[in-house]
């Protein structure tokens, strides 16, 4: 899986790849200035050399108060254990900042279609899509438009959740299934508002419309 993001603070690129149809480890590059770094931040992951992989799809942003980065993905253990949804800071050099933390050490269950924004310095809102049970049981399928997640984890298992610099969950994740408006799984579309947030989905396979929420915050 890929992703990338640009910082124009550093005028740099963060590039994450963990392969496809030849999966490694998740590795992070840079690009600054026209030039490749030439060591890469490496998050150890496991793959079987046709498709099947532990690392599934999150996101890359720049962190708009420094010349540096910030990460979510999924993993899952090559033994079958649920996805868990990992947070990381890195630089413009790609170097981890601190060791990549799993958010939801203390709590059961699985996460998976992870992105995540700037929301205040040292502070990132994540969305993500949660279930109690593991729901990608087979591998391969995440190299695929869908990965076959149950109708009622897409509509019911949208969350929020708000980290600090270093990972650490700061209050409990958000429930917003209720406004009836679920990320995408596989295409986690969160974007940076400037009233806000706000993310585009479909009602479901098939659907004609693509609807676009908007999520206005306050500070309190």
């Amino acid at each position: 899986k890929q992703m990338i993001a640009y910082n124009p603070n550093s005028d740099a690129f963060l590039l994450a790849n963990a392969g496809d149809y030849f999966p490694t480890d998740l590795q992070f590059l840079a690009f600054e200035q026209g030039v490749h770094s030439r060591h890469a931040a490496v998050f150890p992951s496991w793959g079987d050399g046709v498709g099947k992989q532990g690392v599934t799809l999150g996101a890359i942003k720049a962190d708009p108060w420094s010349p540096d980065f910030a990460s979510v993905w999924s993993y899952g253990t090559e033994d079958g254990g649920p996805d868990k949804l990992y947070f990381a800071r890195i630089s413009k050099d790609a170097a981890f900042l601190q060791q990549p933390a799993e958010v939801f050490q203390n709590m059961t269950g699985t996460e998976i279609g992870g992105n995540l924004a700037p929301l205040a310095e040292g502070r990132w809102l994540i969305a993500y899509t949660h279930a109690e049970t593991d729901v990608i049981t087979d591998y391969m399928k995440v190299i695929f438009d869908t990965w076959q997640v149950p109708r009622e984890v897409r509509i019911g298992g949208s969350r929020l959740a708000i980290v600090n610099s270093e990972g650490e969950l700061l209050g409990d994740p958000v429930d917003i299934s209720a406004l009836g408006a679920p990320f995408p799984v596989e295409i986690n579309h969160l974007v940076q508002r400037p009233d806000g947030f706000g993310w585009i989905f479909i009602d479901g396979p098939g659907s004609d419309f693509v609807k676009i929420a908007r999520l206005k915050c306050t500070r309190r």
